[in-house]
């Protein structure tokens, strides 16, 4: 069930064009690679907290990996070591996992959630992550990819690994699954024939689906909630 909790804020640094938090919420609790926690951005012109994936757990200890994109994330990467989070979570479904070997493609931040899939993941891992370019990532971030599996980047402008968009290079050859997340675009352009999943970004208000302003229709025509029936969805069920 998902709790509040006070999170002390251990480390917040830049990784690239990207943020590294890792908070201590004094407990080890269970987390499905997947899910998301929403993080309580205490400003008086904002009231909606921030949705973000878990990118890794270590005992008590969480980590994101988030982009400054506006007031929300902005205010979040000026917080110190020290700082107490009000942090709500662990939300939404999470990814299936397989046995075998698995890809895993990552568009942007979309990267995030895949490094504790990767980790949970019984068998092969291969990843590819997609960028504008090569300063988007730190070496000390992809490192930790390089780690627990296979690491094949894709940049548009060809400064780091093969030059274009990241799902020209997606090849569903000898793969058990593949796991997917970053923007929509790059999700409608997957076409492949091994099961699929894919990781949904969204705007989340309340985490509970109650408020339904984060529904996505299904190739059924019923429409189901990113927070709360996801943000995980199978790529066939989901009409996008």
């Amino acid at each position: 069930m998902p709790e509040i909790y006070s999170g002390e804020v251990l480390e917040n640094r830049s990784a690239g064009e990207l943020f590294l938090l890792t908070v201590s919420i004094g407990k080890s609790i269970d987390i499905i690679p997947g899910q998301f926690f929403l993080i309580r951005i205490d400003r008086e012109d904002t009231v909606l907290r921030r949705a973000f994936s878990i990118f890794d757990q270590n005992e008590d200890r969480l980590s994101f990996l988030y982009r400054v994109v506006g007031k929300g994330t902005g205010w979040l990467s000026e917080r110190k070591t020290g700082y107490e989070l009000n942090i709500f979570g662990p939300l939404g479904n999470g990814f299936s996992l397989v046995e075998g070997r698995s890809l895993l493609v990552g568009g942007g931040t979309g990267m995030a959630p895949l490094y504790y899939l990767g980790k949970n993941i019984n068998g092969d891992v291969d990843f590819l992550l997609g960028a504008q370019r090569k300063t988007f990532w730190s070496e000390e971030l992809l490192s930790r990819y390089r780690d627990i599996g296979n690491l094949e980047l894709v940049t548009e402008d060809g400064s780091s690994g093969k030059k274009g968009l990241v799902t020209q290079y997606i090849k569903n050859a000898c793969y058990t699954k593949v796991y997917a997340c970053g923007p929509m675009e790059m999700l409608k352009s997957i076409n492949i024939d091994v099961p699929a999943e894919v990781s949904l970004e969204s705007v989340i208000a309340c985490g509970f689906g109650a408020c339904r302003g984060c529904v996505v229709e299904t190739v059924s025509g019923e429409y189901k909630r990113v927070c709360k029936d996801g943000p995980i969805f199978d790529l066939r069920e989901i009409s996008i």
